[in-house]
């Protein structure tokens, strides 16, 4: 990939996008594991279920960004 001052506006936003989606899957995996040493059964169900909404969109966040990349117009 091209440094980011040679990125088209549309390919910054995809690349941050991109970002955003793995940050949010650290948090994810962060949450899992507050939730696995949690001594409250009810705090550990939320937060797993909390997490896999996370998931989700970071997960839709990365595939709007892939739909991006690919309807990238050719210079």
């Amino acid at each position: 990939m091209p440094d980011h001052d040679e990125l088209t506006p549309r390919q910054r936003t995809s690349a941050a996008m991109h970002d955003t989606a793995e940050r949010l899957e650290r948090v994810e995996a962060r949450m899992h594991r507050s939730a696995e040493e949690s001594p409250d059964l009810l705090t550990t169900a939320r937060l797993h279920a909390r997490a896999d909404a996370v998931t989700a969109e970071a997960k839709k966040i990365d595939d709007r960004a892939d739909h991006m990349d690919e309807t990238e117009p050719a210079s």
